[in-house]
């Protein structure tokens, strides 16, 4: 990415926020696959306390995914475009 002689960050920002989202989507897949195999089906919130912890403790380790690796991710990008 070529930042220099005003051409700004515009392209970086613009496929670092697919590239997120795509990571994103398959982030979440892949949860949704290890909790279909873990339990052999589909599961809902309030089924069990076993159940509800589970999903949320695969929430919050998703959201944490999610939000540092952005921020990794985005400054790595960011500075490599300087």
């Amino acid at each position: 990415f070529d930042v220099s002689n005003g051409k700004g960050y515009g392209v970086v920002i613009e496929r670092l926020i697919k590239g997120g989202a795509f990571a994103t989507g398959i982030l979440i897949l892949s949860t949704q696959l290890d909790l279909l195999f873990e339990y052999g089906r589909w599961i809902l919130p309030g089924e069990s306390d076993e159940v509800d912890v589970r999903l949320l403790s695969a929430s919050v380790e998703v959201l944490n995914d999610i939000f540092f690796e952005a921020i990794t991710l985005s400054s790595w990008r960011i500075y490599r475009a300087s």
